[in-house]
């Protein structure tokens, strides 16, 4: 496995834990205000992980050539 899979492996597995996320909210299992400020909270930190799994990425591409 490269570098590059796993890194395509981390951001799969994020994702799906930010549409996990996304589901709870939706059927309504925030349990109260302060449950659902923490997981758009962690949604937010799952957002800008994937951010920076693209960027390193597109530096790896660009390094390869």
């Amino acid at each position: 496995m490269t570098v590059k899979d796993l890194l395509e492996k981390i951001k799969s597995q994020l994702k799906a834990q930010k549409a996990t996320i996304a589901n709870d909210m939706i059927d309504g299992r925030m349990s109260d205000h302060e449950s659902y400020c923490k997981n758009v909270g962690i949604a937010e930190g799952l957002t800008q992980a994937t951010e920076i799994i693209d960027e390193t990425l597109t530096k790896l591409d660009k390094e390869d050539e």
